[in-house]
């Protein structure tokens, strides 16, 4: 309603500008700017009929419209909170219980964190409670890992996430079974043994099957049947009756329970009737209290699916709020993409540099703070969203800008200095002796690859040169003294005080040269690599320092 009267106003504001005609453009131009979040082919009718409709008015009743909004006329977009995004707690209830419901089968990434630091955040905010719950009832494609749970865990500590409960879908089975009963006993499920194909042909149609008809008695036979493995995977599932004629064929008598005769799963291999994601998500969210969801848009459709239960057990549903897909250019967060990555013999893991996950975020050098400050920035919205690199690194430079600067060659290659005068040399605040005669450096080959002889270069805080050859290992050159003249400069390193570095980035594995004195840091810190940029410490060993790149 709010877009309609703002298209309405704004519309009657531009024909009376216009000797009574509005333009669609500037009435669209001014409606996005006012709701940044709306789908403009959504917003689009609203606009046209409040066009159309002032296009028809006399410049008269244009002009007694314009006078009603004249005082304080011109329509702004609200400011932007700052923080955290307001919700209602009239429609939450006294108390603000969240969860976050990760399947422990990977790592989280981005997108994940968005709903965890939210959803803890907001809890904390209102002084509520903030529940982990590993929905782990998927025992055949979505099979949790062994170590699953922990690197979750680990992930959301990093963020600032201190869960008040963590429980797992596993561990609730039988509390899972009681209700899978209760409906059953009340008449809205039914334990289905049809032919799956001709099941969904029928659902299609919105015609019932044999199942749906029988009466509990029977339904409570055939589910003590499946909890004793009676029946074997494939042979009947468990089904909520909702409409069979709904609207959306997906809502129509959605599974509730499945046999799975071999579980994957790391901790329950002796179940054998599983809970559909729909059926222990709904339960658990009751039964432990949970007041506000925040999830992605993608389970709006599951919400529907629930809302049936609690109807049914007459329960109130959650407030839920649904947000759109998070896209990032930082890395991949497609776990698709990621399982076929994790085929590739250099693949890292889930700390892999080309991923978004948490894991390679922070083993990149990124901090929380920056990864928090982003995604409150992003807030709620239900729209589709992006995560730039380039403001990602922006925020994280803020938190890592007094990192010590260590002197670094991306690709060192020798120069051999003739006639080298002896003096001492301050850089970055570490002394150096520069030796009488021949003298050796190391330089970064892009600096000097198109040298050629007789051109002069300045070595950095030392003195010039001049160049008098070079072949593919060395360059060769002559002290010129100090001159006033503008030429190129070197930055250098020497052999003896310098150590080998192993650099991980998203494009790849790199060697490089760094000043020693980063051996007096240890593994985490963050440095900035001179003329590369801020890199974190993975190991230092006895031939080379590890590093991650984060960014320059």
């Amino acid at each position: 309603m709010p877009l309609k009267i703002d298209a309405y106003r704004y519309a009657i504001k531009n024909a009376f500008a216009h000797s009574g005609k509005a333009e669609i453009g500037a009435v669209v131009g001014k409606i996005m700017a006012l709701h940044k979040d709306t789908d403009l082919k959504k917003a689009m009718p609203d606009i046209i009929e409040a066009v159309k409709k002032v296009n028809l008015m006399s410049m008269e009743e244009i002009e007694k419209e314009f006078r009603k909004y004249e005082e304080g006329y011109e329509l702004q977009p609200k400011p932007e909170r700052e923080g955290l995004p307001e919700i209602d707690l009239k429609k939450i209830g006294e108390k603000v219980v969240t969860r976050f419901a990760p399947n422990p089968s990977g790592a989280i990434h981005l997108g994940h964190a968005r709903q965890a630091i939210m959803s803890h955040d907001l809890a904390k905010e209102h002084g509520g409670k903030f529940i982990v719950r590993f929905d782990d009832t998927d025992p055949k494609i979505k099979v949790p890992l062994k170590r699953g749970e922990e690197i979750i865990l680990k992930d959301l500590e990093w963020l600032g996430i201190i869960p008040d409960e963590v429980a797992r879908a596993s561990d609730r089975f039988d509390l899972y079974y009681r209700f899978m009963e209760k409906a059953i006993d009340i008449g809205k499920a039914y334990v289905c043994d049809c032919n799956n194909e001709k099941w969904k042909k029928m659902k299609e149609q919105g015609e019932a099957c044999k199942c749906r008809d029988l009466d509990a008695k029977e339904n409570l036979k055939r589910f003590g049947k499946m909890l004793k493995h009676e029946y074997k995977e494939g042979e009947v599932v468990l089904r909520i009756k909702t409409d069979i004629k709904h609207a959306d064929p997906s809502l129509r008598d959605w599974w509730a329970a499945r046999i799975v005769d071999k579980p994957l799963h790391p901790t329950a291999k002796d179940k054998y009737v599983w809970p559909s994601y729909n059926f222990a998500s709904a339960i658990d969210d009751h039964e432990m209290g949970v007041t506000l969801i925040i999830r992605g848009q993608e389970h709006s459709q599951n919400a529907e699916k629930q809302k049936f239960l609690y109807k049914y057990f007459g329960w109130k549903y959650p407030e839920c709020v649904h947000t759109g897909r998070v896209q990032s250019d930082i890395g991949v967060l497609s776990k698709s993409k990621i399982n076929e990555m994790a085929e590739e013999k250099d693949f890292l893991g889930f700390s892999d540099p080309r991923l978004a996950t948490i894991d390679a975020l922070r083993r990149r050098g990124f901090q929380p703070e920056a990864i928090r400050k982003i995604i409150i920035e992003i807030g709620l919205k239900t729209s589709d969203t992006r995560i730039e690199f380039k403001k990602l690194a922006e925020y994280n430079k803020k938190f890592v800008e007094n990192s010590e600067r260590i002197g670094f060659l991306r690709n060192p290659v020798r120069l051999d200095v003739e006639n080298s005068r002896m003096l001492e040399v301050d850089i970055d605040g570490r002394k150096y002796k520069i030796e009488q005669g021949a003298m050796q450096f190391a330089v970064d080959r892009k600096e000097i690859e198109n040298a050629v002889a007789g051109e002069t270069y300045r070595i950095r805080n030392t003195y010039d040169v001049k160049i008098l050859k070079q072949d593919p290992l060395q360059v060769f050159a002559e002290f010129i003294g100090k001159t006033s003249r503008k030429m190129p400069v070197l930055h250098w390193l020497l052999q003896d005080s310098s150590i080998d570095a192993q650099i991980f980035t998203p494009d790849g594995k790199m060697l490089g040269m760094c000043d020693d004195r980063i051996l007096n840091k240890k593994a985490g810190d963050i440095v900035y690599l001179e003329k590369f940029g801020y890199c974190r410490i993975d190991a230092i060993e006895d031939t080379k320092v590890v590093l991650f790149w984060a960014h320059e």
